[in-house]
């Protein structure tokens, strides 16, 4: 199965990306890390956010209402259209690029944030480091990326073995949508938290989101979601603040902190 680049892929994506967020996991994951980057930020104003993989905008746009300046890095063109169409005014600027290729002076952020982009670095490990020397002293850094784990739990309990020792073995995922198939890296805790680690963040922390729809059979995780998303958010929540459960969680979410 041939791959595509990831900007091509998204790009493909952009005109119905807002839409996608309406699936129930989606929006589960979406709002937990809106959550905990929320509790960075306080009652703080005018601070200075990265958004990685800013998309279409979704988190620049609340975050420029609450009065911060954002900068959005997005490699899909098409994306970067749908973020411009949003008019956010001169608290937003948009860069055309990749974490590796963005210019951002060095500790000038206040936080940086990547959901779900990181993992199509060439180099993860390498984007991270580069991603944390934009950190003020003090500044904190969120990275949402997939779980290995997760993946292959899903895929040994839909009988497809072979397909897990695949991911185990190379660490990769591949996602297909309309526009194509695109891969992307798959982390463990221990690797991510080392990642940050060897970028020089401290205070580091790993949790794994959606660790109970991880737990049960799709069609009955993504039903329960439905029913009662209040309950359901709730009880993944309690889960996500157990790092020990971490790699049972469908994504992971890292955050760390340049010292003072």
């Amino acid at each position: 199965m041939t791959s595509i680049d990831p900007a091509a892929f998204y790009d493909g994506m952009a005109e119905n990306y807002e839409a996608e967020f309406d699936a129930p996991h989606r929006r589960a994951y979406d709002d937990l890390c809106w959550e905990y980057v929320d509790a960075l930020i306080g009652d703080r104003a005018d601070l200075l956010i990265v958004d990685v993989g800013c998309g279409v905008g979704r988190w620049a746009r609340p975050l420029v209402e609450r009065g911060h300046r954002v900068l959005g890095i997005e490699p899909s063109a098409d994306m970067c259209a749908g973020a411009r169409a949003l008019n956010l005014g001169d608290r937003f600027e948009l860069q055309h690029a990749t974490a590796d290729d963005a210019v951002v002076a060095t500790a000038t952020a206040d936080l940086v944030v990547a959901m779900g982009s990181i993992q199509y670095s060439p180099d993860p490990t390498a984007s991270i480091a580069t991603m944390a020397s934009w950190l003020k002293p003090g500044g904190h850094m969120g990275v949402l990326v997939d779980s290995l784990m997760g993946l292959v739990t899903e895929l040994i309990r839909n009988d497809d073995p072979d397909q897990a020792l695949e991911r185990v073995t190379g660490r990769r995922a591949r996602f297909t949508s309309t526009p194509g198939t695109v891969e992307h890296h798959l982390f463990d805790a221990a690797e991510l938290r080392a990642a940050f680690e060897a970028a020089g963040l401290a205070d580091v922390s790993v949790r794994g989101l959606l660790v109970d729809w991880t737990s049960r059979p799709r069609e009955q995780a993504m039903q329960r979601m439905i029913d009662n998303p209040a309950n359901g958010l709730d009880l993944e929540r309690r889960l996500s603040e157990l790092e020990r459960l971490a790699d049972m969680g469908k994504q992971l979410l890292a955050i760390g902190q340049r010292p003072a």
